[in-house]
């Protein structure tokens, strides 16, 4: 072996030593990578937080039940019971947004005298909006339930309906 091709192989020695050192970190940095990410997302899994892209997607990760349940206002007249809708009959309160300002009334702390209160306001608000049309005697809260199974198209009626508040023509004339 020649002088010129043992000091070219230690150059190619030094040169393979130095990128083994620059794969080194760049191994350890990848693993650190990795294994931030994967502490992130640990942590957003064990504390039901998400922080995208580490979270655990809850839309698409939940199981939801069978059963769907739902509160619902009916307007008593002297013909039965109608079924109310939040934009047609309590307008500017859409459906969504009455129902779960119900069902918060209902969870607070002294829930029953709030609803009460909020069905009297409600049942108000029906009788200016529709002054011209039959009058109603009361206005009910109920939670209805639904069982949900294939094919389960369009309004179908629900299968429990259980009396949450009532608030009755006198309550409403009478005020808070």
């Amino acid at each position: 072996m020649t002088w010129g091709a043992r000091q070219s192989g230690g150059q190619f020695a030094q040169v393979i030593e130095m990128e083994g050192k620059k794969n080194c970190v760049g191994w350890r940095l990848a693993n650190l990578a990795i294994l931030g990410f994967l502490a992130v997302a640990c942590i957003d899994i064990l504390t039901g937080l998400e922080h995208w892209p580490f979270g655990s997607y809850p839309m698409y990760s939940l199981l939801y039940s069978e059963q769907r349940s739902w509160l619902r206002l009916y307007g008593v007249t002297d013909r039965g019971e109608i079924l109310l809708r939040g934009e047609r009959d309590f307008a500017p309160f859409d459906e969504a947004r009455l129902v779960m300002a119900l069902e918060r009334l209902e969870s607070a702390h002294g829930g029953k005298q709030k609803l009460d209160e909020a069905l009297r306001n409600l049942m108000r608000l029906y009788d200016r909006r529709h002054a011209h049309s039959v009058p109603l005697r009361a206005l009910r809260l109920y939670a209805v339930r639904w069982v949900l199974r294939p094919g389960f198209e369009g309004p179908q009626p629900p299968q429990e309906r259980i009396l949450v508040a009532q608030a009755t023509r006198d309550d409403a004339e009478a005020g808070p």
